[in-house]
């Protein structure tokens, strides 16, 4: 049996977090940045941003003092799924459900009992809303969360609810399956869900599912803002998600248990 050292799990992490800290709203930043922003030393944020200078993921101006991320870290996993990412389809999709709503769009996926925010960009508006990518939230308590449960077979998602509640210690966040399954039910007809004041007080999304062009595995996509806001707008956010997808030649998936079937865009 390999024992790993702690140290190398620790110094992979903060890899990864220094990798991701950089998106569409920070293109570059300072060791102070980094120290300040993700609670290193400065003797540690040093050593690993050097690192990564030398490794060619990072590019550091020595006279504005700044790091920035190399054409390197963009090509990271292209090869995963190269339909979506690699010829830039959907990141131009979500490029243009930005431009015109002007709240926060992202992307999301399962990983065990969570949704995890794969990539998201920020509200333009006033309010400036924005999830940090890598951001994980319970599969019970989000829109995304919802449209993946909805695909499932019930009886798999009654194990789950049974689970998420067990490890779960605030009872009022607790979801009780017969509430749940009407809305999943209610789900699964009008192919998207709308979650208002669940994953914070006062706001909201509304998402769709898509399908993912390499193994099929459906991805959540979603516009979020003040839950009012989407309230009233969410045929209009629904519509402009749609005209996205079809105009980045993407697919929406119906989220029907057991078999998830391709709906054409409208």
């Amino acid at each position: 049996m390999t024992i790993v050292n702690p140290k190398m799990i620790k110094s992979a992490g903060r890899v990864l977090q220094v990798l991701e800290y950089f998106n569409r709203d920070r293109q570059t930043a300072t060791m102070s940045d980094f120290s300040r922003d993700l609670g290193y030393p400065l003797s540690s944020a040093s050593e690993l941003l050097h690192c990564l200078v030398r490794l060619g993921y990072l590019d550091y101006d020595a006279r504005a003092r700044l790091y920035s991320p190399t054409t390197k870290v963009a090509l990271l996993g292209a090869w995963v799924q190269p339909e979506l990412f690699r010829h830039g389809n959907l990141l131009s999709m979500m490029d243009e459900v930005s431009q015109r709503t002007g709240e926060l769009v992202a992307l999301s996926r399962v990983i065990g009992l969570s949704v995890q925010y794969i990539h998201s960009i920020a509200a333009t508006n006033p309010v400036c809303l924005r999830i940090p990518d890598g951001h994980r939230t319970s599969l019970l308590h989000s829109a995304h969360g919802r449209l993946f449960l909805s695909t499932y077979p019930e009886m798999r998602v009654r194990q789950l609810v049974s689970r998420i509640n067990s490890e779960e210690p605030d009872p009022g966040k607790h979801v009780r399956w017969e509430d749940l399954q009407p809305e999943l039910f209610k789900i699964r007809q009008i192919n998207h869900c709308v979650s208002l004041d669940s994953v914070a007080p006062g706001s909201g999304m509304v998402a769709v599912l898509l399908r993912s062009q390499n193994d099929g595995t459906p991805l959540a996509l979603g516009v979020g803002g003040v839950s009012t806001v989407v309230q009233k707008n969410a045929d209009d956010y629904l519509d402009i998600m749609y005209r996205a997808a079809a105009n980045h030649g993407l697919a929406m998936m119906v989220a029907a248990p057991h078999k998830p079937r391709l709906v054409s865009v409208r």
